[in-house]
C-alpha cells in the first residue's frame, strides 16, 4: 500500500490526498466517482484494458455499521440501528493522447434495521473531458448528475423535529464545471479561469416547509493564479465571485439570495522533502439582495500541510473557512473547519489511520444566534491482502455542542467493510 484516497468536492473542484501529495486539481468527475467509491481505502485498481486506450474500472464496497444515535438526538431520545450499505461503481476512461475522456456511474443502497423508511438508494452519473490544446493551454470540462439524500436528523429538520417526518430528505443536484488553464510546470505565471454552476432541487418533504425553500442555483466564476518564485514555492492569488439564486420567491428565500466574493493570497511551499503544503488568507463577503439583510464580511483562509517523517508515515493538517448554504435556519452558515490525520503503514498489508476534526458553524442572522461546535475523531484499520482488495474496520465518535436547546448529541459508529476494485 502506498497511500489512501481522500476525496471531497468544493463547488466542482476535487480535492485529493493520495499518499504524500495533496493538491487541488481539475479532473473529469467520472474518474472522481471511482476514487470516491474507494473512499479512505488503499486499493490500487489497474482496470481492465480494452482496445484504443480505453480502460474499464469497476469496484464494489460492502459495509455494515452499528450506529448508536442514528437520528442525531440528545441522549434521552437516542435510537440505534444497524445500517448495511452496498456501493457498486464503474468508470470508463479513454486515453486519446492529448484528450482524456471519462464516464462514470456509482450507486449506494443503504438498509436500516430500525426503520425501513430510512432505506435509500443514491446514484451519481458523471462525464468529463480534458483537452491539452498546447503545452501551455488546457481545458477541462465535466458534468455530474446526482440523486442523493440527507438522513433524518442530518437534513433540513434537526433534533426532535427530525422524528416528525417519515422519510429522509431526497434531492437531485447537478454540477457543471469548466476550467481553462494557461501555463506549464515552472512557468513564471500559471492561471486557471473557472466557471461552475451548481443546482439543487429537493424531491420530498416539501409540505412541511422544510425543503420547499431550499432549492437554489449557485454560479461561480474564479481565477486562480500561481506566480513562480522558486523550484520549491509559488505565490498564489485566488479570486472568486458567486451568484446565489433561490427558486422559490418568498420572504425567506429573498433573505438568502445574493452573492459571495472571496479574495485570497498566499504561498505554496516544499520546505524539505518531508514537509509541503500551502497557505492562503484573505476576506470573504456575503451580500444579500434583500435590503433587510446586512452584508457580512469575514476573514477567510485555506491552510494545508503534509509532513512525512518516514515514507510509510504521513501527518496531514488542514484548516479552512467557508460560506455554505443553510439547510435549516439562518441566511447562511459560516463554517470554520480544522482537521489533523495520521496514517501509518505497519507493513505492506496493514495500515492504520487516526483523525480528529473540529467544525465551528455560525448561523448568520438566526433569531437565537445559533452556534454549533462539532468534534469528531476516528480510527481506521485496513488490511490489504492484494492491491485490489481491502478489509477495513472503523470506529468514529462525534459530538455536537449547540447553543440551541435540543440540538446537542453524541454519536458512536462502528463499521466493518470490504472493498474490491479491479
Amino acid at each position: 500500500m502506498d497511500g489512501k484516497w481522500i476525496l471531497g468536492f468544493c463547488e466542482g473542484k476535487a480535492l485529493i490526498l493520495k499518499g504524500n501529495t495533496m493538491k487541488s486539481v481539475k479532473i473529469p468527475l467520472s474518474i472522481a466517482v471511482m476514487a470516491a467509491s474507494l473512499s479512505v481505502h488503499a486499493v490500487e485498481p489497474q482496470g481492465i484494458q480494452l482496445d484504443s486506450g480505453i480502460t474499464l474500472l469497476p469496484s464494489i464496497e460492502l459495509s455494515v455499521e452499528d450506529n448508536d444515535n442514528v437520528y442525531l438526538q440528545p441522549d434521552e431520545t437516542k435510537e440505534s440501528s444497524t445500517v448495511t450499505r452496498l456501493a457498486p461503481a464503474i468508470a470508463v476512461a479513454a486515453d486519446l493522447g492529448q484528450t482524456q475522456l471519462a464516464l462514470g456511474f456509482a450507486a449506494e443502497k443503504g438498509t436500516y434495521s430500525a426503520d425501513e423508511d430510512d432505506n435509500y438508494t443514491d446514484t451519481r452519473v458523471n462525464v468529463g473531458a480534458d483537452f491539452e490544446m498546447t503545452s501551455r493551454h488546457s481545458l477541462a470540462l465535466s458534468a455530474q448528475l446526482n440523486s442523493l439524500h440527507d438522513a433524518r436528523g442530518a437534513g433540513t429538520r434537526e433534533g426532535s423535529a427530525a422524528l416528525e417526518i417519515q422519510d429522509p430528505d431526497e434531492y437531485e443536484e447537478s454540477i457543471w464545471d469548466a476550467a481553462f488553464t494557461y501555463g506549464s510546470a515552472n512557468a513564471l505565471l500559471n492561471m486557471t479561469f473557472g466557471l461552475n454552476r451548481y443546482e439543487k432541487e429537493y424531491q420530498n418533504n416539501r409540505g412541511f416547509g422544510a425543503t420547499g425553500n431550499r432549492d437554489h442555483v449557485k454560479t461561480t466564476a474564479s481565477l486562480d493564479t500561481a506566480v513562480y518564485v522558486s523550484d520549491r514555492s509559488n505565490f498564489l492569488v485566488d479570486l472568486s465571485v458567486a451568484d446565489i439564486d433561490y427558486i422559490e420567491d418568498n420572504i425567506i428565500t429573498e433573505g438568502r439570495e445574493g452573492s459571495l466574493t472571496k479574495a485570497l493570497i498566499g504561498m505554496s511551499y516544499e520546505l524539505t522533502g518531508k514537509l509541503s503544503g500551502s497557505a492562503k488568507v484573505g476576506v470573504a463577503q456575503r451580500s444579500f439582495d434583500s435590503s433587510d439583510v446586512d452584508a457580512d464580511t469575514t476573514g477567510s483562509w485555506e491552510v494545508q500541510g503534509i509532513w512525512t517523517p518516514r515514507t510509510y508515515s504521513t501527518v496531514t493538517v488542514f484548516t479552512s473557512q467557508s460560506s455554505n448554504e443553510a439547510s435549516s435556519v439562518g441566511n447562511y452558515i459560516d463554517t470554520k473547519y480544522s482537521m489533523v490525520s495520521w496514517e501509518h503503514e505497519f507493513s505492506e498489508f496493514f495500515a492504520l489511520t487516526a483523525d480528529v476534526s473540529l467544525a465551528s458553524d455560525t448561523y448568520y442572522n438566526e433569531a437565537d444566534d445559533r452556534e454549533d461546535d462539532t468534534l469528531s475523531y476516528g480510527l481506521t484499520g485496513t488490511y490489504s491482502p492484494t492491491s485490489a482488495l481491502d478489509v477495513y474496520g472503523n470506529l468514529k465518535h462525534a459530538e455536537r455542542d449547540s447553543s440551541t436547546d435540543g440540538l446537542d448529541y453524541d454519536q458512536q459508529v462502528i463499521t466493518l467493510g470490504v472493498v474490491l476494485a479491479i
